[in-house]
């Protein structure tokens, strides 16, 4: 039996704030998850790691992303630019550039499988 879940962008109530600025919103499947960001402009470095149980892709919405993936070198995403990052991946030491209507980067993070550490939101 197939189930039909849909989640809409304007439920901005479902956001949770895990450290200051940084809120998140958590939607599980069967084999993967969807972690959605809201993180404020300015924050940041984050920890420089990998997970080593899940495998993640992150698309940026909104906003800028300036990190670390794999290396001493950064990147600088922007909206539409997609990274990956292998299970037991160093990846992060991020810096969050808010765009000029919401102040806010919005990421969209896959994992697969789930992260257990995330499931309660």
């Amino acid at each position: 039996m197939v189930t039909q879940n849909v989640w809409t962008r304007d439920d901005g109530d479902a956001f949770r704030e895990v450290k200051p600025g940084m809120r998140r919103r958590i939607l599980v499947g069967d084999q993967m998850m969807v972690c959605m960001w809201r993180i404020k402009d300015g924050i940041g470095p984050t920890p420089y790691d990998g997970h080593p149980d899940n495998e993640q892709f992150g698309i940026i919405l909104r906003g800028e992303l300036d990190f670390r993936l794999g290396s001493d070198a950064r990147h600088r995403l922007r909206p539409g630019d997609v990274y990956w990052a292998p299970k037991g991946y160093p990846h992060g030491d991020s810096r969050f550039i808010g765009d000029a209507q919401t102040g806010e980067t919005w990421i969209a993070d896959i994992f697969a499988p789930p992260r257990q550490d995330y499931r309660n939101g």
